[in-house]
């Protein structure tokens, strides 16, 4: 039986993990599918729904990216819509080559954490989404996610990267959080918040969450969100009446921890210490390494806490909930047989005695800081739903700016955006006499002109390099393409 010793000082509780196994990650049990076509109709219309690409995913409390899918259609790749079946009326290109949903089922009672395919987490508090006469929603709710995190999957899906004030923004991502319960549209309740939690393959300074206005068939424009600031010094407890515990102990947190591949090749092993804080909903906030070994394990304990987020029970004091400042040291312990089996278990050999002086010996000296959010992740807390963009402002209006006109016929099917190579920045063309034209951009940047126009059901584009304020004009030259082509072009646009 592990003991979780009561330790005094600088970070307060030591939480002690005895074992780090292998396993993989317990996924959400799947029921057989009983969702009937009339289903279709429950998901609310704010946006097209992509009929020949929807996946729809049980979930009970909260899953993993290897959670079984209940898989209608394709996810991936463009949609090609079967022979001799011709798109609905009216229909633009975008609605064909728009980004595919995932599906998710959840107890709005309970805290639920869904996850995208492309890394995506959002986090829903119990009780934080009502409907828009501020009801709390009841029976299952089903949550929204699309992800559009490549620039051919946010051109494709028509959307652009401008303020509401016209400055041109840079992307780390953007996606649609949508929910609704019988039909109806939810959203967060006031004074609620949810978190979005995206991947950040190339983290750069400053980036926000900005809300979508208006409609991706028409000008989407994004507004900065702005939250109610936190108080500036915040109680948090080290060592409260009673402290935070996850599942039935530090077995549980062991279950879910895998040793990295790298770590096992290299026979990296050692002690990992995070530092993280037990919040009054029992979420995990701001987890970091403040000591680490490297190879995946550092990566691996962070990932175990973000899962854990909003599962544990939350420290109490005077028998209220508080905010517990925790530092958690997991023994990565490598022995022989990982060698020649990854599914070979990692466990900390040594007693609860002994691995309790090696992290008094071991433990760093230093108070951790507790805002220093992790390097490999925007976190970002929302009072909305909708089209959210992780961002930040790229040329701001006033600075040197320059015209272009990209000549071409206009018609409602043609659709022209401006790429730029420096920066994931996208600005849908205006159609004026004589083509789309590009207003107050940066001059002297690298760019990628492309134009997309829908004709009698067939796809044609043109590509055009340029350097803008080099000409005011540029003109554009359409082929007939494929959907398939189309795709496999704008995948080369970085």
């Amino acid at each position: 039986m592990v003991r979780i010793p009561k330790i005094l000082g600088l970070a307060g509780f030591l939480l002690m993990a005895s074992a780090c196994q292998r396993d993989k990650p317990a996924v959400t049990e799947a029921s057989e599918p009983e969702m009937a076509e009339d289903f279709l109709d429950t998901i609310p219309a704010a946006t097209p729904l992509d009929t020949n690409s929807a996946s729809w995913h049980r979930l009970a409390k909260r899953t993993n990216p290897d959670a079984p899918l209940l898989s209608r259609r394709s996810l991936r790749g463009i949609t090609k819509l079967p022979p001799g079946v011709p798109p609905p009326p009216e229909a633009e290109l975008h609605d064909i080559t728009l980004k595919a949903s995932e599906y998710f089922r959840i107890d709005p009672t309970q805290a639920s954490e869904v996850h995208g395919r492309e890394g995506t987490i959002v986090r829903i508090p119990a009780g934080s989404l009502v409907t828009e006469k501020q009801a709390p929603a009841r029976g299952p709710v089903w949550v929204e996610l699309k992800e559009c995190y490549s620039m051919a999957d946010i051109l494709l899906s028509n959307l652009s990267t401008v303020s509401d004030n016209n400055d041109l923004l840079e992307t780390g991502g953007i996606v649609l959080v949508q929910a609704s319960a019988q039909g109806q549209q939810l959203r967060v309740a006031e004074g609620q918040t949810i978190q979005i939690d995206m991947p950040a393959p190339r983290r750069q300074p400053g980036m926000r969450l900005s809300r979508g206005l208006g409609d991706r068939r028409k000008l989407l424009r994004w507004v900065a969100l702005t939250l109610k600031a936190e108080p500036a010094e915040e109680k948090f407890y080290t060592e409260p009446e009673k402290m935070p515990a996850y599942g039935k102990g530090p077995a549980d947190i062991n279950k879910l921890i895998r040793y990295p591949k790298q770590a096992i090749a290299k026979q990296t092993q050692g002690l990992v210490f995070a530092a993280f804080v037990v919040d009054e909903a029992g979420r995990v906030v701001n987890p970091k390494i403040v000591r680490g070994i490297g190879d995946g394990c550092d990566e691996e304990l962070l990932r175990v806490l973000r899962q854990t987020s909003g599962r544990w029970k939350p420290g109490l004091q005077a028998g209220k909930a508080v905010k517990v400042k925790m530092v958690l040291p997991v023994r990565f312990a490598f022995h022989a047989g990982m060698a020649s089996s990854l599914d070979s278990a990692a466990n900390m050999e040594a007693t609860p005695d002994s691995a309790m002086a090696l992290a008094n010996e071991e433990m760093p000296s230093s108070e951790p800081s507790f805002n220093v959010e992790p390097t490999d992740r925007y976190l970002f807390s929302s009072a909305q739903l909708g089209w959210l963009n992780c961002d930040r402002v790229w040329h701001a209006t006033g600075n040197p700016a320059t015209d272009l006109i990209a000549t071409a016929d206009t018609d409602p099917g043609t659709s022209v955006y401006l790429v730029f190579r420096e920066a994931k920045t996208l600005v849908t063309g205006q159609p004026e006499e004589g083509g789309y034209a590009f207003r107050n951009v940066p001059a002297n940047k690298r760019a990628v002109i492309i134009g997309i126009r829908y004709q009698n059901d067939v796809p044609f584009v043109a590509l055009r390099e340029t350097t803008t304020g080099r000409h005011a004009t540029e003109a554009l030259a359409f082929r007939e393409t494929t959907l398939e082509e189309l795709e496999r072009m704008l995948e080369r646009l970085k």
